[in-house]
């Protein structure tokens, strides 16, 4: 009787009795997930080491540089490319925590491009301008922070849902909770992408310390916010929740994206800061708590596949 079993991750044949949580692995990739697995907080840690030595190291390069020397296209490239370097990164880091089955990088890109495009096309092109937010949101603290969070949390925070709805959601790819995660900061990582582009496009470059540290957290932070809603998501799909649960995720990450927003652009932009720097600095807070959440969720996550493997 011939063996027709594929490994779930590179497709090539799996003798019969490599099955591991219901799929079929290859010798290599079998092996590969039975390794010790280095702690998610040590690599949580180590990836935030690295993105802060890659702020450092640009804020320290620059800190020399009379930017005023530099021409305005040569600003914009450099800036373009501190936009794109922390989102590959952060793509990287939360992409190879799964490690049962990592997902098709077609599906990865798909969500990513289709978040990247929804951002554009509504979030800027019709969100924006329908509410004009510049206009009145900046009376006070209140108004401008409940007008980060009602429309701007929320508009980014439904691009990425209906990115992994449409995307993944209903296909036989999305089959754990951690797909959930990786998905959602994927999606984030799209919206965040487009936005630290069209912030560097529209200013014509960036003050470069400043400007590194804002595009590196805020990679960071739109990734959590989507990879909690995701997990969201991913729970209703494999739980028994109550109808509100999704919902419920949707507000939450929207608080979280409206704050962010708030304490990084709005705040300073209004005026309502006295030094940017420290609303910066809030922002970095914030997301750097939610990473921790979100790496506390993605170690539940694997935790409770391998032991529906072994039970």
């Amino acid at each position: 009787m011939s063996n027709n079993l594929k490994c779930c991750i590179c497709n090539e044949p799996a003798p019969a009795g490599n099955i591991y949580g219901k799929r079929a692995y290859c010798d290599r990739h079998l092996a590969a997930v039975h390794r010790p697995n280095p702690s998610f907080w040590r690599s949580a840690f180590v990836q935030v080491l690295v993105m802060g030595a890659f702020a450092a190291a640009v804020a320290l390069a620059t800190a020399s540089l009379n930017e005023n020397m530099i021409s305005q296209p040569a600003l914009i490239v450099i800036g373009l490319f501190l936009a794109i370097v922390p989102t590959a990164l952060w793509l990287w880091y939360f992409y190879r925590q799964d490690r049962l089955e990592p997902e098709p990088k077609t599906k990865i890109a798909g969500v990513f491009i289709l978040a990247l495009l929804l951002t554009d096309a509504v979030g800027l092109r019709i969100v924006g301008p329908l509410f004009s937010l510049g206009q009145w949101s900046t009376v006070n603290r209140m108004t401008s922070l409940l007008a980060n969070i009602l429309v701007i949390g929320f508009t980014y925070e439904t691009i990425k849902y209906f990115a992994i709805r449409a995307m993944v959601y209903a296909t036989d790819e999305f089959d754990e909770r951690m797909d959930g995660l990786v998905y959602g900061t994927t999606a984030g990582l799209g919206v965040a992408t487009l936005l630290n582009l069209h912030h560097i496009i529209d200013n014509q470059g960036v003050a470069l310390a400043p400007g590194v540290i804002n595009v590196v957290t805020t990679a960071l932070a739109h990734a959590c916010f989507g990879g909690l809603l995701g997990y969201f998501m991913a729970e209703a799909k494999f739980s028994h929740r109550p109808i509100w649960w999704v919902p419920g995720g949707l507000a939450l990450s929207s608080v979280l994206s409206g704050l962010f927003t708030w304490l990084i652009d709005e705040v300073s932009a209004a005026g309502l800061a006295v030094n940017p720097w420290n609303s910066l600095l809030l922002g970095v807070v914030v997301a750097l708590a939610t990473f921790m959440v979100l790496v506390w969720l993605m170690r539940r996550s694997i935790r409770m596949q391998l032991g529906s493997a072994n039970s």
